[in-house]
């Protein structure tokens, strides 16, 4: 896997997504599943740019593609959503500071509702399919507020 100033990783859930990241500019050599993230994150420096088809192939819920994305920016690695551009950001175009706070009061909002699921007096097994509920419902929900047609659209 390549490693140097301004490669282009990317991440997909399943293969049917490798076409989109490819498009996107990353060599074939540099694109992993979803299960090998942490090891190529953990080796991407400033000036690097990590690819997703979507937020939904790099996320489980909201907080935890806030704290991503937070990781990244604050590494200086660029972040490329090929379905919600309005996602994306560099060291030269980061992150709007509206677009940042949207994130944190999704992941915010979801952190509170899990919490409460967590402390009811619902079984444990109630407790895990309903605190999953929430998480894809606050990423569905993110999808669709930043959501375009991606790759598709001229001049993305």
């Amino acid at each position: 896997m390549a490693k140097g100033r301004n490669a282009k990783f990317g991440i997909v859930y399943h293969d049917g997504e490798v076409h989109v990241v490819r498009k996107m500019g990353v060599p074939e050599q540099n694109i992993v599943g979803v299960g090998r993230m942490s090891d190529v994150v953990s080796r991407m420096s400033a000036g690097d740019s990590l690819c997703v088809p979507s937020v939904k192939s790099f996320a489980c819920g909201a907080y935890d593609l806030f704290c991503k994305l937070q990781y990244l920016a604050g590494n200086g690695i660029e972040f490329q959503s090929g379905n919600e551009r309005y996602l994306s950001f560099s060291a030269i175009k980061p992150m709007p500071l509206p677009t940042r706070e949207t994130l944190r009061d999704f992941a915010t909002r979801e952190e509170e509702f899990i919490k409460w699921v967590q402390s009811s007096r619902l079984d444990l097994k109630s407790k895990t399919m309903l605190s999953n509920k929430i998480r894809w419902e606050f990423m569905a929900n993110i999808v669709l507020v930043f959501e375009n047609n991606g790759i598709k659209k001229k001049g993305n």
